[in-house]
């Protein structure tokens, strides 16, 4: 059945192919076109902002049997642009008196360890797939996704063989029409290394990533200024 199947991967990025949405969503696509689904990509940064790009979207995300959203977590949400796209999505799936049977299956990756920090985003996610009449598969919440750094996940290591277990078996049920394993859930949303450890190396990695941007654009003697503090 899976041969006649096609899947959509909407990257919700605005880094595009550079991001780690785009890494993570293509590792689980790659694992649908070996079970003979045949997929394809779109970005809702470059999309959504004109006519045109907003047409040829639906009609990508029209062809499509399952739909895999991809985005990066900003404060508990998603993106502006992708919040466009699912809107876009609902409308005209509304404005259709017999809309396709779709499954929609998301992939949340924030910059925080803890992966629980994509709850509130998996939700509004899952709301929109209620209100538009497609059927919810899942989602993947991934952790401190800047640590894939854009990278394929083959490439980045044992660091994310949870991840990638997770997602070849959503995959799997994706391309057979059963519902995803609660173990694939688990697996793509499991930590990728202890959060203790993850935050003593967020903290020493984000002061050097500060430091070097201050020294970049000469304000290294300026990081504790307070120009608001009343005196």
């Amino acid at each position: 059945m899976s041969q006649n199947k096609r899947a959509l991967l909407i990257v919700g990025s605005p880094r595009c192919e550079k991001s780690n949405s785009e890494a993570i969503g293509a590792y689980l696509m790659e694992r649908l076109g070996e079970k003979g689904v045949a997929w394809d990509k779109v970005y809702t940064y470059r999309l959504t902002r004109t006519a045109e790009g907003q047409e040829k979207l639906l009609n990508a995300v029209n062809q499509a049997d399952i739909l895999v959203l991809a985005s990066p977590l900003y404060i508990d949400s998603i993106p502006s642009f992708t919040v466009k796209a699912m809107e876009l999505i609902s409308e005209r799936r509304s404005s259709i008196v017999s809309p396709k049977e779709q499954t929609l299956f998301v992939i949340l990756n924030c910059g925080f360890p803890e992966p629980s920090h994509n709850q509130t985003a998996l939700a509004i996610y899952r709301r929109f797939a209620l209100e538009s009449g497609i059927e919810w598969a899942g989602g993947a919440r991934v952790g401190w996704g800047g640590a894939i750094n854009g990278r394929s996940l083959d490439s980045v290591g044992g660091m994310v063989k949870n991840l990638m277990r997770g997602l070849q078996l959503a995959a799997g049920a994706l391309a057979g029409d059963i519902p995803i394993p609660n173990e694939a859930e688990e697996l793509s949303s499991k930590p990728f290394m202890h959060p203790f450890l993850a935050k003593i190396m967020t903290s020493v990695m984000g002061g050097v990533g500060w430091n070097s941007q201050a020294r970049k654009n000469g304000v290294r003697n300026r990081m504790y200024d307070r120009p608001y503090e009343s005196d």
